[in-house]
């Protein structure tokens, strides 16, 4: 229940796939030996696949600015400066678009960055754990002690019977004690 969460094998970053890649291609050289004239198609595409308000915008507008640059190509402006002007336009415009379409469709393939998230350990409280809820209080610090050297030889002990004596002896005058302070009383 709280042990560790297994995680899912990372997903293998797979690349675009090769019909993708196709229809890119074809894109991109459709738009350069038309020499700009079907530069609208790639805008076309841009617009179907990431189906935003401001791609379909870019689309008209790149459709309406394609078509005000064909007309000055027509036969009765040969010679003009509209003419020339209509073209290097066109030309312009195909390169923008060519580099445009190529950097949005590259960026939209990609695969998505595979985020692995590991829950953080467990926190330990930093003293043990005791199931009854009592929580010791807190010690205060104790003073460094002074290295004492072991001592390798002891001398014996005395004996402690001295000690036991004495402590007999206390016993038996508190014994005392207690009888003479029970006769007072008038108890046996």
């Amino acid at each position: 229940m709280y042990g560790q969460v297994p995680t899912p094998p990372p997903a293998r970053a797979t690349g675009p796939s090769a019909a993708t890649i196709t229809v890119r291609v074809l894109i991109t050289v459709l738009v350069v030996l038309s020499l700009g004239f079907l530069a609208w198609v790639a805008m076309l595409r841009i617009a179907i696949m990431r189906r935003s308000g401001r791609d379909w915008a870019l689309f008209w507008v790149h459709l309406a600015f394609n078509i005000a640059c064909v007309v000055p190509l027509e036969q009765r402006f040969a010679g003009t400066w509209m003419n020339t002007a209509g073209m290097v336009v066109l030309l312009v415009q195909m390169a923008v678009v060519t580099c445009y379409f190529l950097v949005v469709d590259i960026r939209h393939h990609q695969p998505a960055p595979v985020v692995i998230m590991v829950p953080p350990p467990p926190v330990r409280p930093p003293y043990p754990y005791r199931p009854t809820g009592h929580v010791p209080a807190p010690q205060p610090p104790t003073a460094p002690q002074p290295f004492i050297a072991p001592q390798l030889f002891t001398a014996p002990q005395p004996p402690a019977a001295p000690r036991i004596d004495q402590v007999r002896a206390e016993l038996d005058e508190l014994s005392d004690l207690l009888r003479t302070h029970r006769e007072d009383d008038g108890r046996p």
